[in-house]
């Protein structure tokens, strides 16, 4: 390799490196508290750049086991994060998780919640009845001896969910989510794979709502 293409080679190599860090990453879906949008074997791509983030301030070469640093910025978000993204957490502040968190914004600063029993009001609007499908009504009958509460969500704090409520570990077991917590959006499923190794190739490049 003459020195010409070996510099180009080094330029794309630290492209990639860099995009990595700050436009996108990666995730594998462990766990079933998003089902049926996400599964267990999913692989999603994350868009770090939409929410904002920060420039590395150290770059990790691959294969030679070398790193050096660089000058670090704060990139500003494209938008605000929106009640309904599909966000993945940091799980620094959750040592009970061995991996980073995928979960649904069910609810934003300034935005009511309402608790009554296992069911969730956003707004007044009811966002989760355990029995909805099979009732198709939203008219919640308070019971004698039911827990009740509702609360507003702090300012730069996000209340989220599961998709899969009745197995998911979310705000009802661990609280708010801070703003700073979130890795990024996650927009896309690029691979999938069974718990047998085989492929769901119906999953390959599904868009996420």
């Amino acid at each position: 390799m003459n020195k010409s293409k070996y510099i180009i080679f080094i330029f794309i190599l630290l492209a990639i490196l860099i995009s990595k860090a700050v436009v996108f990453d990666f995730y594998k879906v462990t766990s079933a508290s998003m089902s049926e949008t996400l599964l267990p074997g999913d692989f999603i791509l994350i868009n770090r750049l939409v929410f904002g983030t920060h420039t590395p301030n150290r770059i990790n070469v691959p294969f030679i086991n070398y790193s050096f640093s660089i000058p670090s910025a704060k990139i500003p978000p494209l938008r605000h994060i929106r009640q309904g993204d599909i966000v993945v957490i940091r799980k620094n502040n959750h040592p009970e998780c061995e991996n980073d968190l995928v979960k649904r914004v069910a609810a934003v600063e300034g935005q009511s919640i309402t608790m009554i029993d296992d069911n969730i009001f956003v707004d007044g609007i009811l966002a989760y009845d355990p029995e909805y499908a099979q009732n198709d009504t939203t008219e919640i009958e308070i019971k004698d001896g039911s827990f009740y509460d509702t609360f507003v969500v702090p300012e730069e704090k996000l209340f989220v969910l599961g998709d899969n409520y009745l197995t998911s570990y979310d705000s009802r077991d661990f609280g708010y989510v801070d703003t700073n917590e979130i890795i990024g959006k996650a927009v896309i499923v690029y691979a999938s794979k069974d718990i047998d190794g085989s492929f769901r190739w119906k999953r390959f490049f599904k868009y996420l709502e």
